[in-house]
């Protein structure tokens, strides 16, 4: 096996996911390679800080206020191709930096975790500007054209559903690989559920609700929600984490005061592990790396209005796979709820069991793994597959 001297991560800092993924595959390159150098770059806050902090703003904006423009964006972009002026100009951002980043550190690999990086890094290589071979890891259970580029040596995908529209898009099977996606071991570790229980106060006979705001809190309607659980006449607990809005902890922690159930209130913690082992249900986004974490964890989802693109495909496949339910408005989420814990959780058990049936451990281990023997040459042939794919696609 090749030896691993210097890996490249290239992510971004768009929610958590992006940034998670990459941390979790470091740590395991760094435990399978002693000695093996790895550095994570946010690239587009690297190469164009003013550009990406103008991206991230309307991102965050956009999926909070109007998701159906969103909706709108990441289906437009769904149908752009390497031919396209867009495409043209985002495998641009950072081409010069990237070039003589790789001159200078020469990794061994690079691996990326969003999918600008990763297209231009296969315009690199198709100009024979670097012959560093380079991955992509595809952070949701979702086909984007974004996603997907010429030069890209190898895909980890998290399901054979990703799998498949890669296929269909030109990339050949060889090139893929299904391992999940990549979450830190804190979330497959052995934890002692009833020592996290009496820290936090929680009662060990009471059903436990984890509503999770997303690292910026951008959940929409979660305080409305809250305080409809709060006086829910079912006697439950409920967890919620407003991660990074300050605004909105203030808001539910004064819906607390009032509440008939008991209440923990957290803003942004790394501690999302612990919460979610002694949870039995969480309502939370559809995020890649969130559904990963709650799969891990054995952990039944709601997931509550998914946001129209990845988050909507993410919700299909889990529902599809009997682990979810999908609530499209604050009734939904309240008679889900009350269904839920009905009967003991008798259906809250099936959708826990089912959850053994398709979550990956070992993602970020198996990566490491591979990393070291993908072949950083796509053949002109398997180029041009992709290429016409994706125009086709487009036309």
């Amino acid at each position: 096996m090749p030896k691993l001297e210097r890996v490249l991560i290239l992510s971004a800092s768009y929610g958590e996911g992006h940034q998670q993924a990459a941390l979790a595959v470091q740590d395991a390159l760094v435990a399978r390679n002693p000695g093996v150098d790895v550095k994570i770059i946010d690239y587009l806050h690297t190469v164009h800080p003013m550009l990406n902090s103008v991206a991230r703003y309307c991102y965050l904006k956009s999926v909070r206020f109007a998701p159906a423009l969103y909706g709108l964006f990441y289906k437009g972009t769904s149908r752009i191709t390497s031919r396209s002026l867009l495409q043209k100009r985002l495998n641009h951002l950072g081409f010069e930096d990237l070039a003589e980043y790789l001159n200078e550190y020469r990794p061994t690999v690079v691996l990326s975790t969003f999918p600008t990086p990763a297209g231009v890094m296969s315009l690199l290589k198709q100009r024979g500007l670097t012959d560093i071979p380079g991955a992509t890891v595809i952070t949701d259970h979702a086909i984007h054209s974004q996603w997907i580029h010429p030069c890209t040596d190898h895909y980890f995908v998290g399901s054979d559903h990703v799998r498949q529209g890669l296929i269909s898009r030109g990339v050949s099977d060889h090139r893929i690989s299904v391992t999940g996606i990549p979450i830190r071991s804190e979330y497959f570790n052995p934890v002692d559920r009833d020592q996290i229980r009496r820290r936090l106060g929680l009662e060990a006979d009471v059903p436990t609700l984890l509503v999770m705001g997303g690292a910026y809190g951008v959940l929409g309607d979660i305080t409305q929600i809250c305080e409809e659980l709060f006086a829910s006449v079912r006697r439950i607990q409920v967890i919620v984490v407003c991660g990074r809005n300050v605004r909105m902890r203030t808001q539910i922690e004064q819906l607390s005061q009032d509440a008939q159930n008991p209440v923990w209130v957290f803003g942004f913690s790394r501690e999302i592990h612990e919460l979610m082992a002694v949870s039995d249900l969480v309502i939370t986004k559809a995020g890649g790396l969130t559904i990963s974490e709650a799969l891990a964890m054995e952990l039944p989802m709601l997931l509550y209005r998914p946001i129209p693109g990845q988050e909507t495909q993410n919700a299909a496949f889990l529902v599809k796979s009997r682990v979810a339910v999908l609530a499209r408005n604050r009734k939904d989420v309240i008679q889900h709820v009350e269904r839920l814990f009905r009967d003991g959780g008798s259906r809250l058990a099936r959708m826990r069991a089912n959850t053994r049936l398709i979550r990956r451990l070992e993602a970020a281990d198996d990566i490491a793994v591979e990393l070291a023997n993908v072949e950083g040459e796509v053949s002109v042939r398997e180029q041009l597959a992709v290429s016409e794919h994706l125009y086709a696609e487009q036309s």
